[in-house]
């Protein structure tokens, strides 16, 4: 699935023994067995959503940087939650020499259409032996999959997500609002302001959250309260408010740099958001 706009990363220390892939509907499953020594470096981020349960050889402290912020922190359990787009870059303490652990990445759409916002905080070492249990159990499951292993992923996942919105305090209608995660506005906010000097189509609206069409419209209305539309024109308009007064390009200069076709269309949409037009805008702020 492409994601634009977010460069993975997954650079792990230690020597890999062993890895096993099982791919389902709502989520890749990697089973991974390292040799360690001393440390395991560890920078990672993925565009979507990474659950981990560390068996052999828990992880007992990660030392490092979360998004930027340092963390110095002891892990309680054997499971950690990592948000779609976070990056980590540190050092786990193990202990033993050789680590074995079950790492699920969550797939965008099923995620946006079930998930609401459980799987936008990280949640580092934390115990679940629900959770824990059930994910051992579809690993059993993967070493042969069948013709139902989609579906009982799909179950775990599902009950997954019910147990960590527990875990928030997330109140019942929030299971099944349906909006987008706090990860695909932030994506998408970034890929419209990167994007403002060109035309920005509904699928790339939707390919950057990884959603069809019709399911990003519907997620996209109840979480933003208007039209994908309506968001593109307006963020153009901001950036136009902004270049009017910090710079002294001409009306149609800006238009056409913040993605309208010609200076009567810029005109026209200027007023319609703002109840001036571009030139009195300036002449106002200016003054």
């Amino acid at each position: 699935m492409k994601h634009i706009g977010t460069k993975a990363i997954r650079d792990v220390g230690g020597e890999l023994l062993s890895k096993t892939v099982v791919e389902a509907g709502c989520a890749r499953i990697e089973t991974i067995r390292r040799k360690i020594t001393g440390g395991m470096g560890w920078h990672f981020r993925q565009p979507q959503p990474v659950l981990f349960l560390y068996r052999r050889g828990a992880a007992r402290r990660l030392r490092g940087s979360l998004d930027g912020r340092h963390i110095d922190h002891a892990f309680a359990g054997n499971l950690a939650l990592f948000p779609a787009d976070m990056e980590i870059d540190g050092e786990f303490r193990v202990s033993v020499s050789a680590v074995e652990y079950t790492v699920v990445f969550f797939e965008t759409p099923f995620v946006e259409t079930r998930a609401g916002n459980c799987l936008d905080r990280a949640q580092l070492g934390f115990k679940h032996p629900a959770i824990a249990r059930g994910l051992e159990e579809l690993c059993q499951e993967a070493q042969y999959p069948d013709a139902a292993f989609n579906m009982l992923a799909e179950g775990w996942a599902i009950q997954t997500m019910a147990h960590l919105h527990r875990m928030s305090g997330a109140r019942p209608y929030d299971l099944a609002k349906g909006g987008l995660s706090a990860s695909s506005l932030r994506r998408l906010n970034e890929y419209v302001a990167e994007n403002l000097d060109r035309a920005i189509s509904l699928a790339d609206l939707s390919n950057v959250t990884g959603l069809s069409k019709r399911h990003f419209i519907r997620a996209f209305a109840e979480s933003a309260g208007q039209t994908p539309h309506r968001y593109v024109v307006s963020q153009r308009i901001e950036k136009a408010k902004q270049l009017l007064v910090n710079s002294s390009g001409s009306i149609t200069e800006i238009g056409l740099a913040v993605g309208f076709s010609h200076a009567q269309h810029f005109s026209n949409k200027f007023k319609a958001f703002t109840g001036l037009t571009p030139s009195r805008y300036r002449e106002l702020r200016l003054s």
